[in-house]
């Protein structure tokens, strides 16, 4: 009896959320993504709309990284700290560049990291505070 109840509370689960392999495609339509940076085959992106300036440091923003070779984006929600030269990784989507279509991801947030001087996160970082805004 418990194995049909749960059998049927599954099969229940997965008609509601239109089957176990089918994701949602990452709605764009309201993000303002403006091209920042390449190096190589590699795109950054920032999602304008997504930018929370706290002070003349801290900031987070919508980060889209496109690695169009490999037809992959990453989407990141980003904490950057330019005092301290850090960011740090609050959320993330992996998708298929493509078709838009999620594969993996997290919502746990990473460990803060340093950024290099002239590196793609020192341009993101700076660009956000740019006055292109």
């Amino acid at each position: 009896m418990k194995r049909n109840l749960f059998a049927a509370l599954i099969a229940a689960a997965i008609w509601l959320t239109g089957g176990i392999c089918m994701a949602t495609p990452i709605d764009f339509s309201d993000m303002d993504l403006r091209f920042v940076d390449a190096q190589g085959n590699t795109g950054y992106y920032v999602d304008m709309n997504a930018v929370e300036i706290k002070n003349n440091n801290e900031a987070t923003a919508r980060v889209e990284i496109v690695k169009a070779d490999a037809n992959c984006l990453y989407l990141y929600t980003i904490a950057f700290d330019r005092g301290k030269r850090t960011y740090q990784i609050l959320d993330s989507v992996v998708a298929a560049y493509d078709t838009k279509e999620p594969n993996g991801g997290s919502q746990k947030p990473m460990k803060a990291q340093s950024y290099a001087k002239g590196s793609a996160m020192e341009t993101v970082a700076e660009y956000i505070y740019s006055p292109q805004r």
